[in-house]
């Protein structure tokens, strides 16, 4: 079992994010955070065997609103359970279409580090990419948008493309029109994600 707390800053002004990680053979459990100029963000992750996402619960709060999502999925059928208060400039959370999340395994918080762990993990995509073997895996996600909880299908490709320092690797990443290289340590965690963030700090918990 490898237990981590991980520290890393945001490419925007004013954002940090924060993970304490438990990573056990086939799964993990996670509990965050993110803080920027405009809201603060909570969640708290599990994922059963495989890395497949169990349940995720996120809480976010700004200026006169908050808003919560209890998102868990049960044999790749999904469900959401959204409160909160004021927000009404924000539009409605939670899943709009629950059809079109039916078989996706992973949940993808935006702008989280973090659920990029559980996808690499399960098909040893660190492991591929030291070995210089480039396997690439098509996903779809259920994707949480921040700070209004929605939920939508998100179709993901993951890519190995070799070796980093320190036992780590790069995997690429596309959905649509977007493309990064993810820098990732030799457990999955991300170090370097251009666009979005780079680790600052991480300690053994």
């Amino acid at each position: 079992m490898v237990e981590r707390f991980v520290v890393w800053r945001g490419e925007d002004p004013g954002r940090a994010d924060t993970a304490a990680v438990t990573l056990a053979a086939d799964r993990l459990s996670a509990t965050g955070s993110s803080a920027t100029g405009g809201y603060a963000l909570g969640y708290v992750l599990t994922t059963g065997p495989g890395w497949v996402t169990e349940r995720i619960r996120v809480h976010a709060a700004g200026a006169g609103w908050w808003r919560a999502l209890d998102l868990s999925a049960r044999e790749g059928e999904w469900t959401a359970a959204v409160t909160g208060e004021g927000g009404d400039h924000l539009g409605p959370g939670g899943v709009a279409d629950p059809a079109a999340l039916r078989g996706a395994l992973d949940c993808d918080l935006a702008l989280c580090p973090l659920t990029n762990t559980m996808p690499v993990r399960r098909h040893d995509l660190v492991g591929a990419a030291r070995r210089d073997e480039e396997v690439t895996v098509d996903f779809r996600m259920a994707w949480i948008s921040v700070p209004d909880l929605a939920v939508h299908l998100s179709r993901q490709r993951y890519t190995s493309l070799g070796p980093a320092a320190g036992g780590g690797a790069y995997v690429g990443y596309a959905s649509g029109d977007f493309t990064a290289k993810l820098h990732l340590d030799a457990h999955g965690l991300v170090v370097d994600y251009p666009s979005l963030g780079r680790r600052v700090d991480t300690w053994a918990r």
